[in-house]
């Protein structure tokens, strides 16, 4: 699997300074009390916060976006359209379940911005105990080795009521027997397709996006 060099430095450093069992706390001060936090909901925001304070102190260019919602997390060079990288975490003691990308907002995109398609993903595995943050492992992936098709649709996703909210994970912690995760970009963009066509929320033809996707990728040189 060809990673981008920039996220794979980034990787093997982290693997270097040995983050794998690393311990830490999470603390707030206000008004001269200073607590540790064990709740987890804020521990995502605050991983890939530090990650980029962690990357500023040992000399690892990266830059974000104005705007702090969109994709990617982290620029790791001087493209918009390379080098992308999205920071995900999830509670070590469970399985993957975090949001990999909300559906109809990623599909959309990759019409125009397939380049997406392309981003790594750095994965944080964490344990939050006793006001003990503990990270339990750390993953480099591509979208399509953390994700996987599923019973009802060709893609892995969180549908309520018929619509599809997000794409979801593959357990990738535990390589578990099932259903087994794409082994290319282009089986997941085809996955993609046999979604969009079982799927009466949209109505564009299936075939058509996925040319629309073909045509962006040759834009900037690449291919399903």
């Amino acid at each position: 699997m060809e990673y981008g060099d920039k996220a794979q430095v980034l990787f093997s450093k982290l693997k270097s300074k040995h983050i794998v069992g690393a311990e830490g706390k999470i603390s707030m001060e206000l008004l001269d009390l200073s607590i540790n936090i064990n709740d987890k909901s804020a521990v995502g925001d605050l991983l890939q916060e530090w990650l980029g304070a962690w990357m500023k102190q040992n000399g690892i260019y990266f830059r974000t976006d104005p705007n702090t919602q969109v994709f990617p997390d982290y620029y790791l060079g001087i493209s918009n359209k390379a080098d992308l990288l999205e920071v995900k975490t999830f509670d070590y003691n469970e399985t993957p379940n975090f949001d990999v990308a909300p559906f109809d907002a990623y599909v959309d995109s990759l019409k125009t911005k397939a380049y997406r398609l392309d981003a790594d993903y750095l994965i944080f595995g964490y344990t939050l105990k006793n006001d003990v943050l503990t990270i339990g492992d750390i993953w480099l992936k591509k979208i399509w080795e953390i994700t996987c098709p599923a019973r009802e649709l060709p893609l892995r996703v969180q549908r309520k009521r018929g619509k599809i909210y997000n794409i979801r994970p593959y357990n990738f912690k535990n390589n578990s027997a099932g259903f087994q995760p794409f082994r290319s970009k282009a089986e997941f963009v085809d996955a993609i397709k046999g979604a969009l066509a079982q799927y009466p929320m949209r109505t564009e033809d299936p075939d058509s996006w996925v040319d629309q996707v073909q045509e962006s990728l040759a834009g900037y040189n690449s291919s399903l």
